[in-house]
């Protein structure tokens, strides 16, 4: 079989097995209005098959909004809640959930007190304490499942081995890598320089394209230049920083949502690594290492071909 046909091949099963949706979590906003009256914020995405249901505690009565309305990847539906006792201590449960659809769950109280936590499909009650001490430290986990989730940003990190030789060039792969992303992620977030959304995905696909062309370069190549990883790195900042507005900021310590959020995409880059060098290591030791680099190089170029085709026509559907 020739590369092209190959190639064509690859990119024909991408469009039926694999989707590039991220990991993008439902978001439930409670705010007190006033001693018994809440207004909740229901916003479930729209890349999910069936909507997961929020129960509130027995001694509440809710208005449910009979006309969601869509906003962004989100279906909105306002909730009108009275409760005849305070939610601090009370329980609240999420119920039809899917296990790539976790739940942040932001409460603001009349006193100005937020609290702030998760809910996952393997936890699904949430427990709200009475004595409310706000942490953000939730942005952690929703960085590392953001990164987890979005195949794309896989995909990225599995070509990106094939081109380092060495752990002194791993390292400072990574770091570059790290580092311009890190820019952008703040800058984006900042409201300092902003890209559509849309069009950055495509760019991103784009970036993996190019990766699976130099992974099938025949030049066996010693070491990358760092400017390669920082420019891919620069681009990618733009797509986590869409992510993190998507899910939204508790607009109580910006800074410190920035660095969890940050710090949960590294953790999951890294533990991709010892997954992706452990399958080199055994393709090297059936000595079909340059196999297995070939066959990834086409597989990574028809999937992110598929997700350049989708996104770039998905710019000009309204």
């Amino acid at each position: 079989m020739s590369k092209l046909a190959l190639y064509f091949f690859l990119l024909v099963l991408a469009s039926f097995e694999v989707s590039s949706h991220e990991f993008t979590p439902a978001q439930l906003e409670i705010t007190q209005i006033s001693e018994s009256d809440y207004l909740v914020n229901w916003k479930f995405p729209l890349n999910q098959s069936s909507k997961s249901r929020v129960n509130f505690p027995e001694f509440c009565s809710s208005e449910d909004d009979l006309f969601p309305k869509r906003s962004g990847k989100y279906l909105l539906e306002i909730i009108e809640l009275n409760c005849a006792e305070p939610l601090k201590g009370s329980t609240l449960n999420v119920t039809n959930m899917s296990f790539m659809t976790d739940v942040m769950v932001t409460i603001r109280f009349i006193n100005d007190e937020v609290f702030q936590d998760y809910i996952t499909s393997e936890n699904t009650d949430l427990v709200i304490p009475n004595e409310v001490e706000y942490s953000n430290f939730s942005y952690l986990f929703m960085g590392f499942e953001h990164l987890l989730g979005g195949y794309d940003h896989i995909l990225f990190v599995f070509g990106l081995v094939f081109l380092i030789n060495g752990w002194f060039n791993l390292i400072k792969t990574i770091t570059s890598f790290t580092v311009a992303h890190s820019i952008t992620l703040a800058l984006s977030s900042l409201g300092v320089v902003r890209l559509p959304q849309t069009a950055t995905e495509a760019v991103i696909a784009l970036t993996i394209i190019y990766l699976a062309y130099e992974i099938l370069d025949k030049k066996d190549l010693r070491k990358i230049p760092w400017h390669i990883p920082f420019g891919f790195g620069l681009i990618h900042g733009f797509g986590f920083a869409g992510a993190l507005m998507e899910i939204g900021f508790s607009g109580q310590s910006l800074f410190q949502t920035l660095l969890l959020f940050n710090v949960g995409i590294e953790l999951a880059q890294l533990s991709l690594l010892p997954i992706i060098f452990s399958l080199i290591f055994l393709f090297s030791k059936v000595n079909l290492r340059n196999e297995f680099k070939i066959i990834s190089a086409f597989a990574i170029g028809g999937i992110s071909s598929y997700w350049f085709i989708e996104r770039t026509l998905n710019l000009f559907i309204a």
